[in-house]
């Protein structure tokens, strides 16, 4: 019986250039007990559906036909005050940014309890009771009522929502974007208590997200979108074991798996069509390997291709044939064009110290693009590379010399205190964010870090580029340690060494065009020549698979897609030629198709340029498939560090096989086991006499509480910071709480 029935949808949003249909004629069974995924890649329409179904579109948004039926109620037809008492009590949703959806000056149980009253017609005794429960229900303690939401950690604050979304017992539960931004070991958590609920509660669900790794762990069938329709619905097992779409291949060949790793990633190449004027044809066929002439021709609808199986092709019937050849990534890499409608090159190089008219950027909008075979790769200036300053080989010469060593680096932070913490009774307290790590990185290699947040990535990072400066030990650059870099040195070096952030919808000023933001590195550096830093970022930017590069050269970063935008951060960290490359979680925001567009891109230039790069991430996959190695990190130390391979099929520390096992695997017969270390990373501001993993280890000894392992090392160079790691000591094992089992 279907608890939610989706017939012919379509929802526009009026813009300026007209209406844009984001959902397109989509018709969707939801039964009573069932957990659907709905999936796809940004901008396909998954949360405007979420928002008609409970009828929170914005102004811009309404629907223009079909009906959504729930519980034989047309929800089009209800008054708005009998659609707000059917929200949280029938329907409930889990927003997209979940973590920010709490009042940051009300307490949490205040919040939770305000719900109940409200909405649930509970009294003060009975909401507070509720509340109790439903912090019992999803692994909270209830002490934590009482805390405010910067008290509480990104998994808590999750779980908090995932309260308040039960909190009247619905029967269908949206979640959009769960658990995105969340470390693996927080999300495995997160799933676990949605899993849980799910057959306790015997909830109907819908979980909205691009990560189909998740949808394969969670959901019991699959719908995927693309611009703005249904291309393709099935159960899971059969969906990820056979997909009947192109475009549901590629975006399971694009996702990384550490239970069958790939050698190539496949980059779904352009971009969806543009709404404002889809195209006759199949929405998919200007970005489908397998496209023929009747695809741009015909519009295929959704239709039944096997056992409760729905998919929109005109080539269902070859499907396992094409499976074979998708299996070839170099398939997937026939368009490259930028796909951007609108704007010609300039004719003559822009200045780059002014902006170009945003009246005469709009007038050009409907002239034709450049071909995509226009741009050369121009030669490089001699004088002002880095690299050629030193011969191409840099301090130390070879290819495989060691361009970087951290040698016992820590690095501790001051809280509180002061005036202010002497007037709260506030102590001061010191945060030991790095503690005593080292390990050397050669020219042309690459190495991952990785652990949850607060374990001392991004630290690192910006230890190694000197944003900051360490408290202890030394860091060696190209011969040289950075503590002896003077302001007269400092710019040579930053020429050298550079920092890709983590969101690229703030890396680069709104108020720039491309070609001024790209252009700056260079006029710091002594640039002079305006024709050289044109050719160089050129140059650039074609490297980094934005082509025609000069289409870009006069855009802003609001028209560009997310994923345009992370190759204009990585050419800007680029540009330059640096020897020196930190990507601190260069692609944590970006859709699956597009992540691997970036990762391919990055794992090529790293080869060509010989760049030595730093990857942070709590991704294991990601850094399996881009790093020579991988260090693992927790509160601060590395306590793991080898070969990539070595590391993921070999692990040694308790902690590596708690973040491998919650990686989850894009396949439904593939079940994550079950962390066995204990929720909670102790804050940094503790030093422990012994390992500081003990408070968490499934394997905890009486060794582990007082003495602190070493960092040991085989002789594949894989090393482990634990006393378990060739058996090199024996003691009996304890419980959680310290005392040893009897």
């Amino acid at each position: 019986m279907s608890i939610l029935s989706i017939r012919d949808l379509k929802v526009e949003y009026a813009t300026q250039d007209g209406a844009v249909e984001a959902v397109d004629g989509v018709s969707l069974n939801v039964a009573e007990g069932q957990h659907l995924g709905l999936i796809g890649e940004s901008g396909c329409g998954k949360t405007t559906l979420l928002k008609a179904i409970v009828q929170v579109l914005p102004r811009n948004g309404r629907v223009s036909g079909g009906k959504i039926m729930f519980k034989g109620m047309d929800l089009m037809q209800l008054p708005a005050a009998e659609m707000r008492q059917l929200r949280w009590r029938e329907i409930a949703t889990i927003p997209q940014a979940s973590m920010d959806s709490l009042n940051p000056v009300q307490r949490v149980g205040s919040q939770l309890m305000k719900l109940l009253r409200v909405r649930g017609g509970f009294d003060k005794r009975a909401a507070r009771r509720r509340a109790v429960d439903l912090f019992d229900m999803v692994g909270l303690d209830t002490e934590r009522l009482m805390h405010y939401p910067h008290e509480f950690s990104g998994g808590m604050k999750q779980r908090a929502v995932i309260a308040m979304a039960l909190a009247l017992e619905p029967s269908l539960l949206i979640a959009d974007e769960p658990v995105t931004a969340l470390d693996v070991i927080v999300q495995h958590q997160i799933l676990e208590v949605l899993r849980e609920l799910e057959e306790e509660l015997n909830l109907t669900v819908m979980l909205i997200t691009h990560d189909i790794s998740v949808v394969a762990q969670v959901c019991d069938s699959v719908a995927v979108m693309y611009a703005g329709r249904i291309v393709e619905q099935a159960a899971a097992e059969p969906f990820f074991a056979s997909p009947a779409h192109p475009y549901s291949l590629g975006l399971q060949q694009a996702f990384p798996n550490l239970a069958r790793p790939r050698d190539v990633l496949v980059s779904i190449e352009g971009y969806p069509p543009d709404l404002r004027e889809p195209p006759a044809g199949c929405r998919f066929a200007e970005r489908c390997p397998f496209v023929q002439e009747a695809c741009k021709e015909h519009d295929p609808r959704l239709e039944i291709v096997g056992d409760n199986r729905l998919a929109a092709c005109l080539r269902t019937n070859e499907m396992d044939a094409l499976r074979v050849q998708a299996e070839d990534p170099t398939l997937w890499q026939h368009v490259e064009v930028a796909q951007l409608v609108g704007q010609p090159p300039p004719k003559s190089p822009p200045t780059g110290q002014c902006l170009r008219d945003p009246i005469a950027m709009e007038r050009d909008l409907n002239a034709p693009p450049l071909a995509a075979n226009s741009v050369e790769t121009l030669p490089l200036p001699d004088a002002s590379d880095a690299r050629h300053r030193d011969g191409g080989k840099g301090p130390g010469g070879g290819v495989d010399d060691i361009l970087l060593e951290m040698r016992d680096v820590s690095k501790r932070f001051k809280i509180g205190g002061g005036l202010a913490g002497l007037l709260r009774g506030d102590k001061e307290q010191t945060v030991y964010a790095v503690n005593n790590i080292s390990f050397t990185l050669r020219r042309g290699e690459s190495l991952g870090l990785a652990g949850e947040s607060g374990c001392g990535k991004s630290t690192t990072g910006k230890l190694l580029v000197k944003l900051l400066d360490a408290s202890d030990g030394e860091i060696v650059f190209a011969g040289e340690e950075l503590s002896g870099v003077d302001d007269k040195d400092l710019l040579a070096f930053r020429s050298r060494v550079q920092l890709m952030f983590q969101n690229p919808f703030e890396a680069l000023n709104p108020r720039f065009t491309l070609y001024r933001s790209l252009t700056e590195p260079l006029i710091i550096h002594g640039w002079k020549d305006e024709n050289e830093r044109t050719q160089r970022v050129v140059e650039t930017l074609d490297r980094v698979n934005l082509r025609p590069a000069e289409v870009f050269l006069d855009k802003y970063p609001h028209q560009l897609s997310g994923g345009q935008l992370q190759r204009v951060v990585l050419a800007r960290a680029l540009v330059l030629h640096p020897d020196f490359l930190v990507a601190d979680e260069p692609v944590s925001m970006l859709d699956v198709s597009v992540r691997a567009g970036i990762l391919n891109t990055t794992r090529r230039l790293a080869r060509e340029l010989g760049l030595a790069t730093v990857y942070i991430s709590h991704d294991l996959s990601l850094l399996q498939y881009t790093c020579d190695r991988i260090a693992i990190m927790y509160l601060g130390e590395i306590v793991e560090i080898g070969p990539s391979d070595e590391v993921i099929n070999n692990p040694q520390h308790p902690y590596t096989q708690a973040l491998i096992a919650a990686v989850p695997v894009p396949d439904p017969t593939v079940e994550n086991p079950p962390l066995r270390i204990r929720e909670g990373v102790p804050r940094p501001t503790e030093q422990f006499a012994g390992c500081p993993f003990a408070q968490r280890c499934p394997e905890v000894m009486e060794a582990c509480l007082s003495v602190r392992p070493p960092l040991i090392a085989d002789e594949r160079a894989h090393q482990a910071q634990c006393h378990l790691y060739g058996e090199h000591h024996k003691s009996p094992k304890l419980n959680h709480d310290g005392a040893a089992p009897r």
